[in-house]
């Protein structure tokens, strides 16, 4: 399995993937193409003989230094095998890559597995959205603050 950055030669596996883990709440088929053309935006899949396991869509704000895991998703019968932690660690890079120093996401108040990777990777939460996802269901979004690098000064004796 290798995790790289999609294309639109992918885009038939993404809807699989959407429609699979989202069923009537996937994305459109023009969101998931914006995603794949936009300067600001990344898709990266995780792939195995040229079928997608999982994806992560992420988002990326230069002037607020800010990246945004807008959806993240693996097959149901592949979760458990390290594919959400790999896509996960290989999004925050690249919004690293992009200037990111904070990265956020929302998540279904429901779901243990999902949340519980993200605080294995340093996520906390950080608010309650009521209704995100419609009447009664709601998401905690969660923040990751990227360490800043410190630099090192020597003191030379005079």
């Amino acid at each position: 399995m290798d995790v790289r950055d999609a294309g639109l030669k992918d885009l038939e596996g993404l809807k699989r993937l959407e429609q699979e883990c989202f069923g009537e709440e996937k994305f459109s088929e023009n969101t998931l193409k914006a995603f794949l053309l936009r300067d600001d935006a990344f898709v990266l899949v995780a792939a195995e003989d040229g079928e997608v396991l999982g994806a992560a869509l992420c988002l990326c704000s230069k002037s607020r230094a800010e990246g945004r895991v807008a959806s993240m998703a693996v097959l149901g019968d592949r979760r458990r095998q390290g594919i959400g932690a790999r896509l996960l660690r290989e999004a925050e890079k690249s919004m690293s890559d992009m200037g990111a120093r904070t990265f956020g996401l929302e998540v279904d108040v429901g779901n243990g597995p999902a949340i519980a990777l993200y605080l294995k990777h340093g996520y906390s939460l950080r608010a309650v959205i009521r209704d995100y996802y419609g009447a009664g269901r709601h998401a905690y979004m969660m923040e990751k603050v990227r360490p800043s690098r410190k630099r090192k000064f020597r003191v030379r004796p005079s």
